[in-house]
């Protein structure tokens, strides 16, 4: 049997630009697929006026996964996604989103997950870093 503990992440960084734009784009999941590293697939299975669920088609260095997430939503303030079924034993991420002028944006990230795999957490936690700064410049790139 394979024990995993809560890992945490977060990061927080401005954009400049207006904070429905950069909603927008992080609501848009059917998008993902466009521009998001080691997203190959992205679709919305349900929508109401609160909530989503999405899920992504990943290939991460090479280790195939799909993560269903229920993502919902405050329109221009947060969007809070809980695991509904894929690799992790738990997973729980927030976008939080704040105006700081007319045209720029702060934006927090905050992650805690535990892997199901133990390969797969190995690769995770040791290519964090660059593979959410890779993610994130995708976003900004896009915008």
């Amino acid at each position: 049997m394979y024990f995993s503990f809560v890992n945490h992440f977060k990061r927080s960084f401005i954009i400049e630009k207006p904070i429905n734009e950069v909603f927008s784009l992080l609501y848009d999941v059917n998008k993902y697929q466009n521009f998001i590293p080691f997203c190959k697939t992205s679709n919305v299975l349900q929508q109401q006026d609160d909530y989503i669920i999405a899920q992504l088609k990943l290939d991460f260095f090479g280790i195939k996964s799909s993560l269903t997430t229920k993502n919902t939503i405050k329109n221009n303030e947060s969007i809070i996604m809980d695991l509904q079924d894929g690799p992790f034993k738990t997973f729980h991420a927030v976008w939080l989103f704040n105006a700081i002028t007319n045209q720029g944006t702060q934006l927090d990230f905050k992650m805690d997950y535990a892997l199901n795999n133990p390969l797969l957490e190995f690769a995770f936690k040791k290519n964090l870093n660059t593979v959410s700064e890779s993610i994130v410049n995708a976003f900004k790139e896009k915008l």
